[in-house]
């Protein structure tokens, strides 16, 4: 697959899910922002999906391209991560699966399961609400 940089034109931010116990006892989860990163859709054909996948597993997946980091491949076997998308898929993300890529200058493929939360409204770790939308 020939990916070049030009295909990288979304902004996405990878965060881990922690907790944190207020004055009063009561304890919230918040996501910690990591990094943001740049990523470009994937798409497949009607034919290739249906034959590497169940209609069920394409529920609610998305399919991305972007630069490789050894912490997209860590995100997949601990779901304390997750990957906050922009508008029109602004939801928050878990990594399902991962094609990675280790060569100098690869691309991975991720395919991202939604987990129900949207991105407007996720909290920092210092327990403000902050929208983690942005545009350039």
């Amino acid at each position: 697959m020939k990916i070049g940089l030009n295909r990288l034109r979304y902004k996405a931010t990878l965060n881990k899910v922690d907790y944190k116990e207020l004055p009063n006892g009561n304890i919230i989860n918040t996501n910690e922002k990591l990094f943001d990163f740049w990523f470009g859709y994937y798409k497949q054909s009607l034919s290739s999906s249906i034959s590497s996948n169940a209609f069920d597993y394409l529920k609610d997946k998305v399919t991305l391209v972007c630069r490789h980091n050894d912490l997209f491949v860590q995100a997949m076997n601990d779901t304390s991560y997750t990957i906050t998308l922009p508008a029109p898929n602004a939801n928050t993300y878990h990594v399902a699966s991962i094609n990675p890529d280790y060569e100098l200058n690869s691309f991975d493929t991720i395919v991202l399961s939604k987990t129900g939360g949207t991105s407007d409204n996720t909290s920092t770790s210092t327990g403000t609400t902050t929208s983690t939308s942005s545009s350039d």
